[in-house]
């Protein structure tokens, strides 16, 4: 039986829809109610909280799994990434008010001292440190937007899809930091112990991918 782990929330959907485009079994998964660990036809479902995706699969309770390349970089995992699915797409930005993008105009200097609300401090000291600029982290694990406009930070380091609640926040991009999209990650012990299945789906999923490409190709 292989063990995949599936992130909730937003990407959820997405990611069933990857595993029904390889035939893998869903109908349980679909109709699981208030259950984190279901069992289809083979296949054993871990649904995790985004972050903690990654974590599973490192430690080896998960053979395979979906995760956002955010939370892999975020969480500094070991892991394989075996395939970019192409779904989930969105973006980590430095966002923040007119005033506060003013500041990143100029010499790095003029952005030392500010304070980044962001519940990915890895991903976003690894971008300030790059460019030389000393900041404040204020670690917050939702809501983020609303950081700036309450006076608790100058600006965010967070994710964005539309950027509709940004603009409701009276906030702008100054940066892009990364895409995001979901890929299939494994563990190196996890390609050795359960390869046979894993390489199953990377297989079936590279298929499609190519014969999705041809047809795109044809359309042209």
């Amino acid at each position: 039986m292989l063990t995949l782990c599936l992130p909730t929330g937003r990407v959820l959907d997405e990611a069933v829809e990857v595993l029904e485009s390889l035939e893998i079994p869903t109908l349980k998964l679909k109709e699981r109610g208030r259950s984190l660990v279901i069992q289809d036809e083979g296949f054993r479902f871990l649904l995790a909280k985004p972050m903690d995706v990654p974590v599973y699969v490192h430690y080896g309770i998960a053979d395979l799994a979906l995760a956002g390349s955010d939370v892999i970089w975020e969480t500094g995992a070991s892991l394989v990434e075996l395939a970019d699915t192409g779904r989930g797409i969105c973006r980590i930005v430095l966002a923040g008010p007119k005033k506060v993008a003013n500041r990143f105009l100029g010499h790095e200097s003029q952005a030392m001292g500010l304070r980044v609300a962001t519940k990915y401090p890895r991903i976003a000291e690894a971008y300030f440190a790059d460019r030389g600029i000393q900041v404040e982290f204020v670690h917050l694990n939702g809501s983020i937007e609303m950081a700036p406009r309450l006076g608790l930070s100058d600006c965010i380091v967070d994710i964005v899809q539309t950027g509709s609640t940004l603009k409701a926040n009276a906030l702008s991009v100054i940066a892009e930091i990364a895409p995001v999209s979901l890929k299939f990650v494994a563990s190196c012990k996890s390609l050795q112990l359960a390869w046979e299945g894993i390489e199953e789906i990377i297989g079936k999923f590279s298929t499609s991918s190519r014969k999705a490409g041809d047809e795109d190709g044809k359309t042209v």
